[in-house]
């Protein structure tokens, strides 16, 4: 297994440029099911990146209850492809939405039947992340090569504003926002080392907090404790290189309650919580469990796999049954393995390349 605490993007990057000087031409494209149709509390929808510039980023759809899974369902749909590198997807008001980086768009799809509603462009849409509604009239969208964080009108498909992060646009980077009553939260990446409070009536940022090197996904919890974990950065970073951690905040005095520091040898990633808040996920090598009341991180994983790079992970919000994604080696069919609640395994399916990101339906 590759061990690093580069980001995964970086690791899933040089890999598969390495694997196309050998493929020469990649023709990795999933069987086409155009009868697939999700069906409402039993459908997971699984975003598949792709690789960099190849514009292969698909859509794959699991049915829970049969396990049958069809790949492509976007482009089943709607006759185009996502585009190049899909980075994240969310759920809202009974539309799906998908954010693809590297083609500077966020389509609006309907869930029940795949096809393209609507689509967010423009000249400030420059490196789009993740997308957040604050309500259904407002969203936030993060951006890893611009410092401003997007205001969006959902049901115009259009950009409004923007908000003022205060970083260096060729350093900035936003990732991931939880809200927590008024405020979201959002975790500054790559080459940084803050978590932004954002206002939600005013659009703007009232403070920002320290966590350490590079905090790469966040969760809140029971509780209404907000969670960040960081890789820790990598040698020569330019904000430096230490050991991940696990810090839990306070979100109304914004400041570190708890703080947890990895071996430095872990690389854990992809932070998710269970479905009544009292039990945090993450990966590294295998699916590591841990109680919100915990006095240290666990020295054992809750689930010992044999994959060759997990990559993303999620948890159903009914079942409590673990979904795990591996990239096996970014250029050939991503892997997805479901355990039962107890980790015992129940199924494995193939989706498409690179599955980076979960979204229940």
């Amino acid at each position: 297994m590759l061990k690093s605490r580069h980001h995964i993007i970086f690791a899933a990057s040089v890999l598969a440029f390495v694997s196309t000087l050998f493929s020469g031409c990649m023709d990795n494209d999933p069987e086409i099911l155009p009868e697939a149709r999700p069906e409402q509390g039993k459908s997971l929808f699984v975003l598949c990146e792709g690789n960099f510039q190849y514009g292969n980023a698909s859509l794959s759809l699991y049915d829970t209850e049969s396990g049958t899974v069809n790949d492509n369902v976007f482009y089943a749909a709607n006759g185009q492809r996502l585009g190049d590198t899909a980075q994240s997807m969310t759920l809202h008001d009974g539309t799906l939405w998908i954010v693809v980086n590297g083609s500077h768009v966020i389509f609006a799809v309907d869930p029940a039947t795949v096809q393209e509603k609507g689509r967010v462009t423009g000249e400030s849409v420059v490196s789009p992340r993740y997308i957040h509604f604050v309500s259904d009239d407002k969203a936030y969208v993060t951006q890893m090569y611009d410092s401003r964080i997007l205001i969006v009108d959902p049901k115009q498909y259009a950009v409004t504003g923007s908000i003022d992060t205060g970083m260096e646009s060729s350093s900035a980077s936003t990732e991931q926002m939880v809200q927590i009553g008024g405020y979201v939260f959002v975790n500054c990446w790559s080459y940084q080392k803050k978590v932004l409070k954002i206002d939600t009536a005013s659009d703007k940022v009232t403070a920002a907090l320290e966590v350490g090197v590079q905090p790469a996904s966040m969760c809140s919890d029971a509780d209404g404790r907000l969670w960040v974990l960081t890789d820790g950065g990598y040698p020569g970073n330019p904000v430096g290189d230490e050991p991940a951690r696990l810090v839990r905040i306070d979100p109304e005095s914004f400041t570190v309650e708890k703080e947890f520091v990895f071996a430095e040898d872990a690389s854990p990633s992809d932070l998710q919580v269970s479905e009544d808040g009292r039990s945090l996920y993450f990966l590294d090598g295998d699916i590591w469990k841990m109680d919100i009341g915990a006095s240290e991180v666990p020295s054992e994983p809750y689930i010992v796999t044999d994959a060759s790079y997990l990559y993303a992970l999620t948890v159903n919000p009914a079942t409590g049954d673990i979904y795990a994604a591996d990239a096996m080696d970014f250029s050939q069919a991503g892997v997805v393995s479901r355990y039962s609640p107890d980790g015992k395994l129940t199924d494995e399916f193939n989706v498409g390349v690179c599955p980076g990101a979960f979204c229940w339906y």
